[in-house]
């Protein structure tokens, strides 16, 4: 039954008022006192006046225990009936959360401003009574959360984009779960360029699904023009940049190297790669003309400052394999040497491989391991069929005891010159019994090292390499070169190229906390995001970081998702709620019924 915005769901309950029939007539029927004149009294009634407003407040009180009663039956009645009332509800009055693009692509220019810019205006007018921002970039994060509108809007005055891809979806998902259980409202402001995680199109209607309200503000322009790096391999000697064109007519670039430029042709939506010598230290290549998307027209490489490596081979039966591998190495300066005549110079790192015992002049070992010993020199010994009979005069730190056969070689210590590298089968090798202070790299069976380091007084090192070229199939292996090209460099303490270029939105965990200076300033940390484009310098090296994404710079929207600025209007969204009465109804009635119990006490009726 309803009685306009009143609706009772057991009017039945109603009935109860008919209590009040019952009520009224006992008020009626019960027995009146009647009123005598007592001589004895009269003086007393007509000197004063006092008698007859005892007598009008008794009454009132009789009177008020009366309407006690009535209203609290017609509270119980009304409790019966299951009252209740309709009102509109906004369900977005109170919990606002704004999903900010931040992403790379937002740094596209939209006129006289970017559209991170237009979409840090667009959040403010957004912003009600309680305020969350979350940033979205490859990964989402909460900026601030459940603030006033003011430092909502102090933050979103300090905010800055990254050198990242998007994830827009992913930050809409973690909205969702800061209104889990809540009342409130989304406000998405991107230009939709979703390059990982989850589609917004998908998150939003998990989000609607749980009575949450969704607002998609676009803030891009088709149109845009584009031209940029798009990938980046840095390798010891050669480094190649692609360069992607973005429009739909063919395009003419300048790329500039250091100091060297050059004309680039590139066909619409096509590719161009450009392969030039890996320069040393920091090197910058930039596009021009300007565009639409300055982010990736700049790119940057880091290199060792590579020093040649003076190598001097010994030898009386020169190796072809390990000759070319020696050659192959853009760092090694190669000198041949064959016994007894042994070139004299100054050599970082000697080889004896494939000797004749009777060939070599008493004192050659000694004098090596005086330049190991006092100049920080490197041996390398290279097994062969004689180096069991041999004396190295302590070029190799341990004792070969004896001969094993078809062992397999495992990495026992990874290092930078047995990364990713497979060894295989060796059908013949030496045993050795390892010193303290020599480290087995690799090694077969239980403590059998086949390439030991052992770094002495002074610096200089000593390895042993264990693998006889005779019946090993190592030689013939494309990681062959690669193996003795990292060895020299470890020998040489050389920086690794490896881990001096990545891409942004990538995390470095560090050994240990680290001073870094970044794109935006020096930290102090273990755990290094890379979310900004430029140069992060650590003590030891420099890492330059990139945005190479293939689909972050294509910044013309593909799908238009989302309400342009001008036609949003956040108006407030109801729904109607019913609220019962029943149980406010019930505590009143039971508050009645106290008081008029508690009352009756203290007037001594009980």
């Amino acid at each position: 039954m309803n009685l306009g915005p009143i609706s009772f769901g057991e009017p039945s309950g109603l009935l109860w008022l008919g209590l009040l029939v019952p009520l009224i007539l006992f008020y009626l029927i019960k027995p009146k006192p009647k009123v005598k004149e007592i001589p004895s009294l009269m003086f007393f009634m007509k000197a004063s006046g006092r008698s007859k407003l005892l007598s009008f407040f008794r009454m009132f009180v009789h009177d008020f225990l009366f309407l006690v009663q009535l209203l609290l039956i017609l509270l119980l009645a009304l409790t019966a009936s299951k009252p209740s009332i309709s009102i509109n509800h906004d369900i977005t009055a109170r919990n606002t959360v704004i999903v900010l693009d931040s992403s790379a692509s937002m740094q596209t220019t939209e006129g006289s401003s970017t559209r991170f810019e237009k979409a840090v205006d667009a959040a403010k007018e957004a912003l009600t009574t309680r305020n969350t921002v979350i940033v979205a970039r490859n990964r989402p994060g909460i900026g601030v959360q459940e603030v006033s509108s003011g430092d909502a809007a102090a933050y979103l005055n300090l905010a800055e984009p990254f050198d990242t891809e998007t994830a827009i979806g992913d930050a809409i998902i973690l909205a969702g779960e800061i209104l889990r259980g809540k009342e409130g409202r989304v406000v998405v402001v991107s230009d939709f360029l979703a390059t990982s995680g989850v589609e917004p199109e998908i998150a939003k209607a998990v989000l609607t699904s749980r009575g949450l309200v969704v607002n998609f503000i676009n803030v891009a322009e088709t149109g845009k023009n584009n031209v940029g790096f798009v990938d980046l391999v840095v390798e010891d000697d050669v480094t190649t940049a692609y360069i992607k064109n973005y429009n739909e007519q063919e395009v003419t670039v300048t790329l500039t190297v250091a100091e060297t430029s050059k004309q680039l042709t590139i066909p619409a939506k096509g590719v161009e790669p450009y392969v030039f010598k890996t320069l040393p230290n920091v090197a910058e290549l930039t596009l021009a003309p300007e565009d639409h998307f300055p982010v990736d027209n700049v790119i940057r490489t880091s290199a060792p400052d590579y020093k040649p490596v003076k190598v001097l081979l010994i030898t009386n039966n020169p190796s072809a394999f390990l000759q070319n591998a020696l050659k192959a190495s853009p760092i090694v300066e190669l000198t041949i040497g064959t016994p007894p005549i042994i070139p004299k110079g100054d050599f970082d790192i000697t080889i004896i491989h494939n000797v004749n015992p009777a060939e070599v002049l008493p004192g050659t070992y000694d004098d090596l391991l005086k330049d190991v010993q006092n100049d920080q020199k490197t041996v390398i010994v290279t097994a062969q069929d004689e180096s069991l009979g041999t004396d190295y005069r302590g070029l190799i730190p341990f004792g070969l005891t004896g001969t094993g056969t078809n062992g397999m070689t495992r990495v026992e210590n990874p290092t930078r010159f047995t990364k990713n590298i497979e060894f295989g089968k060796l059908p013949t090798y030496f045993t050795t019994v390892l010193q303290p202070g020599v480290t087995s790299v690799a090694a077969v069976g239980n403590d059998t090292g086949i390439i030991t380091v052992a770094t002495v007084p002074g610096g200089g090192k000593l390895i042993y390499y264990g693998i006889l070229e005779k019946g090993s199939d190592f030689k013939f292996s494309p990681y062959y070169p690669i193996f003795w090209h990292e060895l020299i460099k470890y020998a040489t303490d050389q920086k690794d190229i490896r881990g001096m270029n990545d891409a942004t939105g990538n995390t470095l965990l560090l050994d240990h906390e680290t001073d870094v200076v970044t794109p935006t300033g020096k930290i102090t940390t273990n755990r290094l995001l890379f979310d900004k484009a430029g140069l992060y310098r650590m003590p030891e090296r420099t890492i330059a970081v990139n945005l190479l994404s293939e689909e972050e710079s294509d910044v013309n929207p593909r799908d238009k998702l989302g309400d342009q600025i001008e036609d949003v209007a956040f108006s407030p969204v109801k729904e109607k709620r019913k609220f019962e009465w029943e149980w406010a109804l019930l505590l009143v009635s039971l508050f009645l019924l106290f008081g008029e119990l508690l009352y009756i006490k203290l007037r001594g009726d009980v």
